[in-house]
């Protein structure tokens, strides 16, 4: 009996979404953030919201900052500035597209904490392959640790544009 209830519990833990707790870094950065070191042509193409962010300071991972900006409606892309050196790194993925017939189980599109190295992205990366990833920021990389597919949702375009972005629903 004891055996069979140690597998149900390691059963159970396969299907478990990571949580922010689980990568939990106790360093928070406290000086002036470097000025970013743009290298790729993504990079220097945002360079003006990449600068802003980085100039407000951490918000990921102690002493990272998390650039995203908008590209276009239902529409997301970032970059990581490293606040100690100015280094910047792309993200996992050039545009995060947000697909509104698909459900994903949570309504922001990127969710990152200071005080983790957890990115949960939300959306189609390449307008493809919708789902949740959940992707841990280690050695200055991206690592895909978990990928739940979203699923079909069972309201009409509208009713879930509605529900997401009332303001954009109104020119289709």
């Amino acid at each position: 009996m004891k055996v069979f209830l140690a597998g149900l519990c390691l059963l159970a833990g396969v299907d478990a979404t990571p949580t922010f707790d689980e990568f939990k870094v106790t360093e928070k950065f406290t000086g002036k953030p470097l000025a970013p070191v743009l290298r790729s042509r993504m990079q220097r193409n945002f360079r003006t919201v990449i600068r802003d962010a980085a100039n407000a300071g951490p918000n990921f991972a102690g002493h990272y900052t998390l650039a995203e900006w908008g590209c276009g409606a239902g529409c997301v892309s970032m970059a990581i500035v490293d606040s100690r050196t100015g280094q910047t790194f792309d993200g996992p993925f050039s545009v995060l597209g947000y697909d509104l017939s698909y459900s994903y189980g949570g309504d922001e599109q990127l969710e990152y904490r200071i005080d983790s190295r957890l990115i949960l992205a939300r959306g189609c990366p390449g307008e493809k392959d919708c789902g949740t990833y959940y992707y841990e920021w280690t050695a200055n990389q991206f690592k895909l640790i978990r990928k739940v597919p979203a699923s079909k949702r069972s309201v009409s375009f509208r009713q879930a544009c509605m529900t997401r972005h009332r303001a954009c629903c109104y020119g289709r």
